[in-house]
């Protein structure tokens, strides 16, 4: 999977960062310990400030600069996508919009890089190109639309199988998919998650 955003590192944030966690840092030894200050820059080993709304305001910006750091124009996570080559240079894609008449190609595109073929828990070897995404929650039922919640199936097990004779396969979280029949007197298994590309 490949970060949803561009840009470069963020040194200033960098800097703000590391200068808001040292405040931090005296702010929680301000309670009348040796070497405290609260976020103000108060004398050490008073009697120590209520530093609650001080400590709360300090975690916000905090996670603030650690979001301009990690993300948007000047954030690390592009920098390191764009360092990883071209197929993960593109344009950004979310991979979960929740519910959707459609699968958009960023997350059709993911969940083919992912799966490779078809991911019938009975196993199937039929290539991606011989397959459909498959929503494992049907929209109707409140599925939504991520790359977690899809799965690469070929025309027979997804159209026949699933939609004509009812069969239900779930993903698991370790990667391996599990389905079975309507009246449950037969479950199927995959044996490990989708091999990675070599």
């Amino acid at each position: 999977m490949a970060p949803v955003v561009t840009g470069d590192v963020n040194a200033a944030a960098l800097e703000d960062l590391v200068r808001l966690c040292a405040e931090l840092g005296r702010l929680g030894h301000g309670a009348g310990g040796a070497g405290g200050a609260d976020a103000g820059g108060g004398e050490p080993g008073g009697p120590g400030p209520d530093t609650g709304p001080a400590r709360e305001a300090l975690e916000q910006a905090i996670i603030g600069t650690a979001v301009d750091l990690l993300s948007g124009p000047g954030g690390l996570a592009s920098f390191l996508r764009r360092q990883l080559g071209a197929r993960l240079g593109g344009p950004s894609l979310p991979l979960d919009i929740g519910y959707a008449e459609s699968i958009p190609a960023g997350i059709r595109n993911a969940v083919i890089l992912r799966d490779q073929h078809c991911r019938w828990a009975g196993g199937c070897n039929q290539p991606a190109a011989a397959c459909q995404v498959h929503h494992t929650r049907h929209k109707a039922d409140g599925g939504k639309t991520s790359t977690r919640d899809c799965v690469l199936l070929c025309t027979f097990h997804h159209q026949v199988v699933i939609h004509r004779w009812g069969w239900t396969l779930v993903l698991n979280p370790d990667g391996t998919t599990t389905a079975w029949n309507t009246d449950k007197t037969k479950v199927l298994h995959s044996h490990g998650p989708p091999a990675r590309p070599g």
